[in-house]
């Protein structure tokens, strides 16, 4: 087609291990002559995994020809077993009696590279992204590596059934009456050698700021699918009918609970901790519904406090306070979640933790290169980019390992917050005239945006489908917006009032811009990272890679744009107050 259109193309090749070469190459014994002993018997017509080798050559021959075509360029995405190969030759297989199911396969006792294939809708657009990098690659990408007995306690834990490995020789595997068993016998050789492992790294590295399917994920995810069901696998519907919520008088606690009370199709019974419930946000909490809400004294500090207001509860959501609870020290507030971690995966309750999260800024500042200032916390001595962010990012690295199922949320700038960053000061002049400035940083880049009062349905439609988002990772934002808009908009929805004649009635308000230094100094705010916040959350390209307004869309299809929800708001009194209004 080149030689007869000459469009310069990049061509992405999906392929497997040649596992031939590969095996004939690879001496078991260092000492070993050049040929002997592979690590694969043939067969008799001389072939190792077919399916695989074909593929594999094939990706080999389109490296050699296209290696000096200056126009034509091809990658090499050599994938290990897919997660989907457990709907066909390595799934559980019932006895007689349905009383335990088998996974019958010749891999032995290693750990196996696997792979989501739905994941490849991540990877092909990071290839083109960046195309002279991945030039000539063959890139051998895995997810994860996991044993056979591995994979069969994940069945267990998620289908209740006893799902054992039943590792058979090479042989065996091979006689089974099946015209494929011998290529799949030494699949199975293959995969659970050693030259045949993949580089997770990469794969990563190439995914990020995603983070590859886990299995784990993948199988609840696809539990329902008629594979498994024919095998006489099926998880019984088991909705979430109570949640406990973990930082319960914050912002966003209190939003989650007001979701979950006035979701319509279930009746939720809610679990409300606080370090102190005798507080008046908390009584404030249960006075909502008295019949549905329980108060339950916990301490983030005690795990065994944790494990106590997670038992009995089908789900659980969970959001630290880096200012509040954890004393504005990193260490304590990932102490904090993974107590709470550990709680939920303790409690055999829980079936689902929505873990409201943030990003390593760390790890994005380093991977896009976004010159952003390096902090070393006065508490800890450990260097950070944004701490009230850095310590939930690693937090849910620890939850990613852990046998539980977890939705991410990551939110964005409340919109509410605009009101105190943004709140006039009242300054009079020589004559005694009272004026109102507004402090607005000159810096005109956009921050991402959204009301903490939306979190409260968006979690409560995961609950839901908590099946459907597994292992997902939700960046929320309804909206992209600069402080001076925000600004301008503020200024036209409450300093300009009509009265009932449809007379204008406006509130004098001076907009000064000063420098984003000054800017937040003027806060008098706790947030000691606010410079770094919004140096981070202006970095719109890679903000942007890690929120989405189609998935907030999805999950809140009436999500409201900044400008609407700021116009019905326009009478809220709190927000008033903030602004000087009376």
């Amino acid at each position: 087609v080149y030689d007869e259109d000459g469009i310069p193309r990049h061509v992405i090749f999906s392929t497997a291990d040649n596992a031939h070469r590969i095996c004939n190459s690879y001496k078991l014994d260092d000492d070993a002559a050049a040929g002997d002993d592979p690590i694969v018997k043939p067969l008799d017509d001389g072939s190792i995994v077919a399916h695989y080798s074909g593929k594999g050559r094939g990706g080999e021959y389109a490296l050699h020809l296209l290696k000096h075509e200056e126009e034509l360029d091809v990658t090499l995405l050599t994938l290990p077993l897919a997660h989907s190969n457990f709907y066909g030759f390595a799934i559980p297989l019932p006895n007689e009696k349905h009383t335990e199911w088998s996974i019958s396969a010749a891999f032995g006792d290693s750990g196996i590279d696997m792979f989501s294939v739905k994941d490849l809708e991540h990877l092909v657009p990071a290839i083109l992204e960046d195309k002279k990098l991945y030039r000539g690659k063959n890139l051998r990408i895995s997810a994860e590596r996991k044993t056979m007995e591995e994979v069969a306690t994940l069945f267990s834990n998620i289908f209740g059934k006893d799902v054992i490995y039943n590792p058979l020789t090479v042989e065996e595997m091979a006689a089974l009456p099946l015209p494929s068993a011998p290529a799949m016998a030494q699949m199975c050789q293959f995969l659970s050698s050693t030259p045949s492992l993949h580089d997770i790294e990469i794969t990563e590295a190439m995914m990020f700021p995603r983070k590859p399917q886990m299995f784990k994920d993948w199988l609840l995810t696809n539990s329902d699918n008629p594979a498994f069901e024919a095998v006489g696998l099926s998880v019984e519907a088991n909705p979430i009918l109570s949640v406990v919520v973990f930082g319960a008088t914050s912002e966003q606690g209190t939003s989650v609970i007001n979701g979950l009370l006035n979701d319509k199709r279930k009746q939720y019974k809610i679990r409300a901790t606080s370090r102190r419930i005798s507080q008046k946000r908390a009584q404030a909490l249960k006075a909502l519904d008295p019949d549905r809400v329980e108060l339950f004294q916990c301490n983030l500090d005690d795990m065994e406090s944790c494990k106590r207001a997670a038992e009995g509860c089908d789900g659980a959501f969970l959001v630290t306070d880096f200012y509040g609870d954890a004393g504005m020290n990193e260490d304590v507030e990932e102490k904090h979640a993974r107590n709470v971690i550990d709680a939920c995966e303790a409690a055999h309750s829980v079936r689902h933790l929505v873990f409201s999260t943030m990003e390593s800024v760390v790890e994005m500042n380093r991977h896009y290169d976004l010159g952003l200032p390096v902090l070393e916390c006065d508490k800890t001595g450990r260097k950070s980019v944004v701490p009230s962010f850095d310590a939930k990012a690693r937090a849910a690295a620890y939850a990613r390992t852990k046998q539980l199922s977890c939705t991410f949320v990551l939110m964005p700038l409340y919109s509410e917050s605009f009101f105190e960053m943004l709140a006039p000061e009242e300054q009079e002049d020589e004559n005694g005239r009272k004026s109102l400035v507004m402090h607005v940083p000159e810096e005109d880049v956009q921050v991402m945006c959204m009301s903490v009062e939306e979190l409260g349905p968006i979690v409560a439609n995961i609950f839901d489908s908590y099946e459907v988002y597994a292992g997902h990772e939700i960046g929320l934002v309804t909206d992209f917006v600069s402080i001076k808009e925000v600004a301008e908009t503020i200024t036209e929805t409450f300093y300009k009032e009509e009265d009932n004649h449809g007379n204008i009635k406006e509130t004098k308000v001076e907009k000064k811009d000063v420098t984003i230094e000054t800017w937040v100094e003027k806060q008098d705010t706790h947030m000691k990272d606010l410079r770094q916040i919004y140096g981070y959350l202006s970095k719109n390209d890679a903000v942007k890679r890690r929120r989405s307004m189609a998935q907030t869309l999805q999950l809140l299809p009436d999500a409201t744009p900044f400008s609407k929800w700021m116009e019905q708001n326009r009478d809220n009194k709190s927000f008033k107050m903030k602004l000087g209004l009376r």
